[in-house]
This record gives structure tokens, sequence and C-alpha cells, in this order.
């Protein structure tokens, strides 16, 4: 749910290096064979656990709610896998407890992603305060209605059509309150220049794709909300991948979707890593290279949803 700072950056040095109170203009640089080389660098340095670890002291200093609830939905991991093991369910492939746990893990990646977003607009701190709360307040109904769900499921509930339609239209209101939040966001960077307190253009342009790219995913997911399932071909609860249970006998969806929600993290972190190098690429290769990473991702995310609705497994392993 990965980042503007890759996972790894302290207060002062985008204080100072990437906000507009300290514009700076990045030379263009002759291409140099260590670019390679300067890239994976830039990776372990972003990386090292010294890094990680100023990152989210800096994110607990600047956005306290986000940062302690990303946590929090990565310490209901662990619950959800205790009930994974003393209450399994009787599906033969698919462990439902196995859908919380990843819906968790994604969250709080997606919640410290936006936070960093909302660090780098200048909206009203009303405003900025209202998003963190809604946004906290739709995943905390969400989590409950997956939780829900897995435990109907793991117990063999008797099918209600009422407690089924309530709790798809919950999920479904939930969705769309953070794909309106996204939306926003994506207005705002793609706004007026005085509202984005980035002086790097690569950096913003990663930002913008990035958005898009999950804006597609997520209307994947609605797709397969529309349809009541999301494996095309063949029964939901087949064999599949283990733990991802992406279905490796027909078409799934999830896979699509997967991808494409998780380019706000891709695309931006690659961005960042490159804005890292030394030598630093200058703004024109930099821009290309977002680009065709934007790309890169938004093609797999087309190929995987094609092949899906054409009921082929991306992995086939039985049949």
């Amino acid at each position: 749910m990965t980042y503007l700072r890759g996972t790894t950056l302290n207060e002062q040095t985008v204080a100072a290096e990437l906000t507009l109170a300290a514009v700076q203009q990045w030379p263009e640089q002759a291409e140099t064979p260590s670019y390679i080389q300067a890239f994976l660098q830039s990776a372990r340095e972003t990386f090292a656990p010294s890094a990680v670890r100023a990152f989210f002291v800096d994110l607990s200093a600047s956005d306290r709610l986000l940062h302690h609830f990303g946590w929090l939905l990565l310490l209901s991991v662990p619950v959800f896998a205790a009930l994974s093991y003393v209450d399994p369910g009787t599906a033969q492939f698919a462990n439902p407890w196995f859908k919380p746990i990843k819906f968790a893990i994604s969250f709080a990646t997606f919640v410290w992603t936006v936070s960093l977003f909302l660090e780098r607009l200048r909206l009203p701190a009303r405003l900025i305060h209202l998003v963190r709360q809604t946004m906290t307040a739709s995943i905390v109904v969400e989590m409950l209605c997956l939780a829900v769900q897995a435990s109907r499921s793991a117990n063999a509930a008797t099918a209600s059509g009422l407690a089924d339609w309530v709790i798809q239209q919950m999920t479904t209101a939930m969705v769309s309150v953070n794909t309106a939040i996204l939306v926003g966001l994506l207005a705002g960077f793609c706004g007026k220049r005085g509202i984005i307190k980035m002086a790097d253009d690569a950096m913003v342009l990663a930002i913008r794709l990035s958005i898009v790219i999950f804006l597609a995913g997520n209307a994947v997911g609605g797709y397969m909300l529309a349809r009541g399932s999301h494996t095309v071909g063949a029964a939901d609860g087949g064999p599949g991948l283990p733990f991802l249970n992406w279905s490796t006998i027909a078409g799934d969806l999830r896979i699509a979707h997967f991808i494409a929600i998780h380019a706000i993290q891709i695309v931006p972190l690659f961005a960042y890593l490159l804005w890292k190098m030394t030598p630093r690429p200058g703004i024109k290769a930099r821009r290309i290279g977002v680009y065709a990473m934007a790309a890169i991702v938004a093609l797999m995310v087309g190929c995987t949803f094609v092949q899906a609705m054409l009921a082929h497994p991306v992995i086939a392993l039985s049949r």
C-alpha cells in the first residue's frame, strides 16, 4: 500500500531539498556507465535499517494518526494468522482468514503513502485532519467487514441474503471513500503549482501517474464487486497460489487489481531512487524513467486483466 521519501527519507533532507522553499535547479548531467551502480547504491541506502527507522520517526512526528494506524493494522496480522490456524474453515483450498491478513498489510502501506502525499500539498490543516480521520474510519469499517466475512466462511454460516448485502454495501461505500480521497489528491497534484511543496517535477509526475494507475485498479475492484466474484472461468475458492490464493486453473482479476493499487508505492519510489542517485540523472532523463516505469506497471495491469478475462491463469499449477 510503499515511497515519496522511499521508505527512508529524513525530514531535514526533504525540507531542504524537495520543497518549494528550497527550490534548486537540477543540472543536466552527461550519461555515465556508473548509473546502474549508482541506482543500486541508492536502493541500498534507501532500504538500510537506519534509514527505514528514520523514515518512521519522521512520519510519526508529522502524522501521528496515520503512522500509528498503519502499525495497528500490521499488529492485526498475527491475530488473523492465529485465527487462520485455530479456525481454518472447511474450504479445501483457501483459508478465509488469509484475506484480512493481505488487506491489513496492503492498507498499512496505503495509509503511510497517502500520509506522505498529504505532506506534499499546501492544504488547510482542518482539511488534512478530516482526510486522515475519514480514511482511518473507512478502513476500520472495511477491516471489520472482512473479519465478519472470514468468520462466516470459516464457520460455514448459513447464507443470509440481507447480511451479505449489508456487508457488500458497506465494503463498496468504504472503497468509494478512499477512491474519492485519491481523486482529490490527484486533483491537488495536477492543480496550481503553488499548492505543491515539491520542487522536483519528476517526482510530481510519478505521483500523478501512480494515482491514475491506482484508480484504474480500483475500477477493476469495482468490477469484481459488481460481478460478485473474482475468478473468471471457474468458481471462487478453487485451487490457487499459496497464501495469495490467485487461481491456478482459471482467470483471476485480483492480480491486475493488486498490481494497480500498489502503483502508488512502486512508481514514486522508483522516482525517488533516481533522485537520490549520485551522480543524479538530469530532470529529462528522470522524467523519461518515470514514464517508462509507469508504462511497465500499466502494461502489467492491462495484460493480467486481459489474461484473467480470457479465463487463463497467470500460473497454471493444476487442471
